[in-house]
């Protein structure tokens, strides 16, 4: 095995946790789907599966594949408190892994941009004694996003010892295959199924309190016509249903006064004790986002963060918001899936991608709980549109359901999906926001699902009692990666090349030479102790003030 020696597992296990290891681990088949819903804690059951398969020789090397980059660094560090080392900066530049980790972090676009180096990587067992490879896929519905990506998943894997795919979503409304995932007439089959409504029995997730935002619009319509309507006007064109939409979200009037009320609400939840307690808003897109977080300031005197893709530093303002008590952020895509951000309390949903899968993948930011904080509900404030309204009262539907027969929701959702996209890709079209004002909220409590006067009957199992079935999904990991020490000894390395270099007129790729020779390996494949080795060399030849090294 490659990396360091793993210790035996520590880490407490959600109950639903546990009965998925053990009905995995009973088979350990080569190819498993592990359906959760959001926030229940997939990483944390992730991990138990690469401990025992990396523990027990039966994998060599494990491989860790998520859907966006600002995840990679999140689940490196949950793993680290089980001792495995993952390399979350792996690049596909490098070819090969260090030999003090045990497999890396990436993301299905690195897979995909080069399949046949991880299928090398999938099926080298020099990492291990003859254990193969196994393949996590987070997030597994992904795998779909582009037509060619299935493809390449299935090149890139299939030698892979054990495949793994967790999703709390496992289907796509366009209806494209999942890649390793098993169809019995278009339903997905999970080899273990943890749902929403089961993880609010359990008290694992927080309740949705959804407060659907009514409204009445005015807009002039592609076709040129002026129209009118509230959400509860029935609207024969669905292209009319898609404009009312955007006039409510593009206007300042109706956004401000949801807004205004969402702030209220998380400014209630403070006050009742969770402090640092935040809101996230989703935009249609970068210059919605940015609107919004302006009407924030004019009319709450909010700053929020933004992110957005084309920000470089996008993946370091989530972060600094995670830890920050900052109240808001303002995002498109950024922060709607895999993100750990358990103080997320108030949500404003002001996209105008009417999914299920997208809807749900936000709800699912605000269900996680944290340990010791009085956090049982959560509000997401909604358009009232009758679209949203039917996912709302669906959100604790077992999401395998939608895939089976095509029936006529899923049909219907993925019809106005298509919709949107050609509405978004037209330029011709004439349609004009004038103006919209909120009229009446509507409420969608899911809190009656998790029943306090059921334990007192004896009737449920009082989940406080269990040590560890509230237990955090957080890791409990040092603060530094080893990644990240790593890129901080080869920034050091480099500083200390280039003070080489000045002094005694040596060329950079020369003392590089030097070291390789000397050492062992080059930078980017070297292990921590390698690099320290490297430091120490440049270090004395400043110290003795003379190089011997090749010219």
């Amino acid at each position: 095995m490659a990396g360091p020696r793993l210790h035996g597992w520590r880490l407490p296990l959600r109950a639903w946790q546990r009965a998925a290891f053990e009905g995995w681990n009973a088979d350990r088949p080569s190819d498993a789907l592990i359906v959760a819903t959001p926030g229940s804690g997939k990483t944390r059951f992730a991990t138990r599966v690469a401990h025992a398969l990396l523990r027990d020789g039966a994998a060599g090397r494990v491989i860790v594949v998520v859907p966006r980059e600002h995840l990679k660094a999140q689940v490196a560090r949950a793993m680290v408190g089980a001792g495995i080392v993952l390399d979350h900066k792996f690049s596909n530049a490098a070819q090969r892994l260090a030999r003090d980790v045990h497999g890396a972090v990436v993301t299905y676009q690195q897979v995909c941009a080069a399949p046949r180096l991880y299928r090398e990587l999938a099926r080298d067992e020099s990492a291990g004694a003859g254990g193969g490879t196994a393949v996590l896929l987070d997030e597994i519905h992904h795998a779909g996003d582009d037509a060619t990506w299935g493809k390449a998943l299935r090149d890139a894997f299939e030698p892979a010892a054990h495949r793994v795919s967790l999703s709390g979503t496992p289907f796509r409304s366009d209806g494209t295959a999942i890649p390793f995932v098993r169809y019995d007439r278009g339903l997905s089959m999970a080899d273990f199924a943890y749902d929403y409504a089961a993880a609010l029995r359990d008290g694992v997730c927080r309740a949705l309190v959804f407060a659907l935002q009514g409204g009445e619009a005015e807009w002039v319509a592609r076709d040129g016509m002026g129209m009118s309507a509230t959400f509860d006007t029935a609207l024969s064109d669905k292209r009319h249903h898609s404009e009312r939409l955007r006039t409510m979200l593009l206007s300042d009037e109706w956004l401000g006064d949801v807004l205004t009320g969402a702030h209220l609400r998380l400014m209630s939840v403070r006050a009742e004790g969770h402090r640092d307690a935040a809101g996230l808003v989703a935009a249609m897109n970068q210059d919605h986002a940015r609107d919004i977080a302006a009407l924030m300031e004019r009319r709450l005197g909010v700053t929020p963060t933004i992110v957005v893709s084309d920000l470089a530093d996008a993946s370091d303002r989530i972060a600094a918001f995670a830890r920050s008590s900052d109240p808001w952020i303002v995002a498109v895509h950024m922060v709607s899936e895999g993100v750990d951000i358990p103080r997320l309390r108030v949500g404003v949903f002001a996209s105008n991608v009417v999914t299920e899968l997208y809807f749900r993948q936000f709800c699912g930011r605000f269900v996680r709980t944290i340990d010791g904080v009085s956090d049982s509900e959560a509000y997401v404030f909604v358009p009232d549109d009758p679209r949203l309204r039917m996912l709302a009262h669906g959100i604790t539907v077992d999401v395998r359901h939608g895939l089976r027969g095509r029936d006529e929701r899923e049909e219907e959702l993925a019809a106005l999906e298509a919709a949107q996209r050609a509405e978004r890709a037209s330029d011709a079209g004439l349609f004009e926001a004038i103006a919209a004002r909120t009229t009446h909220e509507r409420m969608v409590d899911f809190g009656p699902l998790f029943n306090p006067a059921a334990f007192a009957a004896g009737t449920l199992t009082a989940v406080a009692d269990n040590d560890d079935a509230r237990e955090s999904d957080a890791p409990l990991a040092p603060a530094i990666t080893t990644a990240e020490r790593k890129e901080s000894l080869r920034r050091s390395l480099q500083s200390l090349v280039t003070r080489v270099s000045n002094r005694f007129g040596v060329p950079h790729r020369n003392i590089h030479a030097t070291l390789n020779q000397r050492v062992g390996g080059s930078v980017s494949t070297a292990t921590e102790r390698e690099l320290d080795l490297r430091r120490r060399v440049a270090e004395s030849w400043l110290a003795k003030d003379r190089y011997d090294g090749l010219r």
